[in-house]
């Protein structure tokens, strides 16, 4: 069978099974990265009916209404905890899901402009493989940051932004759903969605597109996403107060360098050739395997387009100080499209090598079975596996300590409430607020504190425990 699959659809087999290798074991995991949980509490309350769309909730303690962040993810998120239920993995699966729509996207835009250019037919599995490796792709598909399912949106607005630029009697209508993606991207991320508003303009600089068409596609998309807004306003009141919120606490913050730890600016450029090295590299490697001589690499009008595009998604976040190299995620896949152009006759070489070679399809399926076979016993073994706060999954959840749900549990010391996650993952898997207050029926303290137990409380959980002890007042025990 795998001889007679064709070199693209093999080497496509290959890339995906990739994937599932190199993620597949953090899969069934526990203890994802302490905002990934925050933001999964915050969508199963809104699948609980807990919060609106307008006003997200996440606890008592912090956030009654959640403006760190818009709500779009959440709500998206939602419906997977409505469909799939409550299951301590549902992140990791969301996010193995969102990865796989990236790579497709990615793909999707990657053979559009292929098309458009009439280049030879290469198969969508070269930028694939190029985007996997990438150190951070792996990691965010896995935490659950805003940013996985924001880069699929990322990716989607971009690609209608390009086929708004085009000379066809539907560019208005491309042009139109451009602007709908953009807001879309908008209630996902804020302002940093805005940056395919610039594509018409690019494609016309680069591609030598229609400058008419380029500034009519962006005044008509800036118009759709202006209507769109002002809708939103007219009919949810409450998004106003929501956007009030988020531009006080995120990007008044962000810009004047208040929130989070500043860092150079130039510190995004430095993880940027952290991350870049390693599809750089596997062209490289690719390139001396497959003896592509370096004249056929070529930076063509195409891959100046993605550069510059990719450039116009990344380089205002240069402005701040508070710099994270998940912030240009999105840029990435842009990135690797104008790397897939430099280097596409490496792939088409190494398509043209595993045709004519049989023998070679049938190693590469063989290597792509292994990578299945290996990425499921990875990820049963690391079942459970505690990654990130190992107390409290060790001290209450896998003790399986019965909280009711909806309820205020005390906390002491107050400030491992905040610096120990604990916030987030008791509303996570109990739905549960915490607070310093000692009088709720429910008390955890740190067991090396000095904090000190009220009188009526009797400890609930067991040893050996690392940090915490989880009491219940006497009087509420069942006989």
């Amino acid at each position: 069978m795998l001889s007679r699959l064709s070199s693209k659809k093999i080497l496509l087999i290959f890339v995906l099974t990739l994937y599932c290798l190199l993620l597949g074991y953090k899969l069934l995991r526990l203890g994802k990265h302490g905002d990934g949980i925050e933001y999964a509490s915050v969508a199963r309350n809104l699948a609980d009916g807990v919060g609106t769309f307008w006003k997200p909730y996440l606890d008592d303690y912090l956030h009654p209404v959640f403006h760190e962040h818009p709500p779009l993810v959440f709500w998206i998120q939602s419906l997977f905890f409505r469909i799939f239920g409550n299951g301590p993995y549902l992140e990791a699966f969301y996010g193995f899901f969102m990865g796989l729509l990236i790579l497709f996207g990615t793909g999707m835009f990657w053979q559009h402009v292929r098309r458009d250019y009439r280049y030879s037919s290469i198969g969508s599995w070269w930028p694939m493989m190029l985007l996997v490796p990438l150190p951070l792709f792996t990691y965010i598909m896995q935490v659950n940051r805003i940013v996985n399912t924001w880069t699929l949106l990322a990716i989607i607005a971009a690609y209608l932004a390009y086929l708004s630029s085009a000379k066809t009697k539907f560019a208005a209508c491309f042009s139109i759903l451009t602007g709908a993606a953009i807001y879309l991207g908008f209630i996902a991320k804020g302002p940093v969605a805005f940056f395919p508003f610039a594509i018409p303009l690019l494609a016309c600089l680069t591609l030598k597109r229609s400058f008419a068409g380029a500034i009519t596609a962006t005044l008509i998309s800036t118009a759709t996403f202006a209507v769109i807004l002002m809708a939103t306003f007219y009919i949810y009141p409450d998004s106003v107060d929501f956007w009030r919120g988020f531009w006080q606490a995120q990007v008044m913050a962000s810009l004047k360098s208040e929130r989070g730890m500043p860092r150079p600016h130039w510190h995004l450029l430095h993880r940027w050739m952290a991350e870049m090295i390693v599809p750089f590299l596997i062209a490289a490697v690719f390139m001396l395997a497959f003896k592509v001589p370096f004249r056929r690499i070529r930076f063509d009008r195409r891959a100046l387009f993605f550069l510059l595009t990719a450039l116009s998604a990344s380089l205002p976040f240069l402005v701040s100080s508070r710099q994270h190299g998940r912030y240009i995620f999105h840029a990435y896949p842009l990135f690797i499209l104008c790397l897939a152009f430099v280097t596409q006759n490496i792939a088409a070489q190494i398509e043209s090598v595993l045709t004519q070679k049989k023998v070679l399809r049938i190693w590469v399926g063989v290597i792509a079975a292994g990578f299945l076979v290996a990425a499921f016993w990875g990820m049963l073994h690391h079942k459970n596996h505690i990654a990130r706060r190992k107390p409290f999954y060790h001290d209450i959840y896998l003790q399986k300590i019965p909280l009711p749900e909806r309820i205020t549990v005390s906390a002491c010391p107050e400030d491992m409430i905040y610096h120990d996650w604990l916030f987030a993952d008791l509303q996570r898997f109990y739905r549960s607020s915490l607070t310093a207050e000692m009088d709720r029926q429910y008390l955890i303290i740190a067991k090396n504190s000095t904090c000190t137990v009220p009188e009526g409380y009797q400890r609930i959980n067991r040893e050996p425990t690392l940090k915490y002890i989880v009491y219940k007042k006497q009087g509420t025990l069942k006989e």
